[in-house]
């Protein structure tokens, strides 16, 4: 392949990436349009009855912590890749730790296909394709709360 075939399959791959880009709406569009300020975990809470407080914006994860009456909950969203597991195990410790993810609630974060999702949808975002980027969240259930005070449906609906 000569130099000027190289200039020319590289021209044309950047124009196509970057008209895929403007003409599917790509560019300016936030991976996280779809999950705005966590307004799920938000509304759910409130449709249970619980009263819930926002942990500092800086931290990560940026945690929701529920109370109603002596059941207290933690929900937050933590990484599809895993980077969160063990810095949660500790924090759950004497308490039950699920993770919803893709629509199943899981007592164990699944990791390989969740990010095998992350990374194609990455790749197609990139592209111009819009994708739901993969949500996991994370769910610390208090000693004295009822095993699940919230409906598993909807709690396997976070993701």
């Amino acid at each position: 392949m000569n130099r000027s075939t190289l200039r020319l399959t590289v021209g044309l791959f950047v124009t196509l990436s970057v008209s895929l880009k403007v003409l599917g709406g790509g560019i300016g569009q936030s991976a996280t349009a779809d999950h705005p300020a966590n307004e799920d975990i938000a509304a759910l809470l409130r449709a249970n009855g619980f009263a819930f407080t926002l942990s500092a914006p800086n931290t990560d994860p940026q945690w929701f912590y529920a109370t109603k009456e002596r059941c207290q909950l933690q929900i937050a969203d933590v990484s599809p890749q895993g980077w969160h597991q063990s810095m949660l195990d500790w924090q759950a410790r004497g308490r039950v730790l699920l993770y919803s993810v893709e629509g199943k609630l899981y007592e164990h974060q699944p990791v390989l296909v969740p990010m095998m999702h992350h990374y194609i949808g990455r790749a197609l975002r990139y592209t111009g394709i819009k994708t739901r980027p993969v949500v996991a969240r994370a769910i610390i259930i208090g000693p004295r709360c009822s095993l699940l005070p919230i409906a598993a449906a909807d709690l396997e609906r976070l993701s």
